[in-house]
């Protein structure tokens, strides 16, 4: 087994496929092996992509250049278990820390890398009610419209996503892990600062 990261100690999750890239340096909150807890801190530099003109893109099947931007509005702590295919992010105020909502991130399964993670984001994700009661599908448009004609995925992928996620909403509303656990009163060490991203992060 690769040698664990400890707790506390900055590691890099990045997203790519082809031309498409994302990346933000994240705190390790947890490291089981199987299991990885990563908090985003506001104020963080992250990477992304953006169109020619280097303005920040919802395009990802066309997008071509990579800009870097502050993370900001959330604290997001994402829950990922090896093999699943996606992340369970957490997201709070950014000065309140109100909790906002359990937000169901479809990704390819997480694989480790000598820096951190490295995953692939699938665009649809499914929005969760704090009291896991309520729910919506979220960019389900850009998955159909963008997607599917740019060659990315399927009209099959997006069933299976549908019929996984609402696996996973019966699984929030009976409190199945991870929704058992205290998570929303979870908070970070107050000397952790927002980390800048490493200048060689694609390496």
């Amino acid at each position: 087994m690769a040698e664990l990261f400890q707790a506390g100690e900055p590691i890099v999750m990045r997203h790519s496929r082809g031309n498409y890239r994302w990346a933000a340096p994240m705190r390790v909150v947890e490291d089981r092996g199987d299991f990885v807890a990563l908090y985003l801190q506001p104020g963080t530099t992250y990477a992304r992509m953006a169109d020619a003109s280097g303005s920040p893109t919802r395009d990802f099947v066309n997008a071509s250049t990579l800009i870097t931007s502050q993370w900001g509005e959330n604290h997001a702590l994402q829950l990922i278990r090896f093999g699943d295919e996606h992340a369970t992010v957490l997201y709070w105020h950014e000065d309140t820390w109100e909790f906002r909502c359990w937000y169901i991130n479809f990704q390819e399964p997480l694989r480790r890398y000598q820096r951190g993670f490295e995953s692939m984001d699938l665009t649809l994700d499914l929005i969760i009610s704090p009291d896991r009661q309520r729910w919506q599908w979220k960019d389900e448009d850009e998955f159909v419209e963008i997607g599917i004609p740019g060659g990315w995925y399927t009209h099959e992928q997006l069933a299976h996503l549908k019929r996984y996620g609402e696996r996973l909403l019966e699984e929030a509303k009976a409190g199945a892990p991870p929704f058992d656990a205290p998570w929303p009163d979870w908070r970070p060490d107050p000397a952790w600062e927002p980390l800048p991203l490493p200048q060689d992060w694609t390496r």
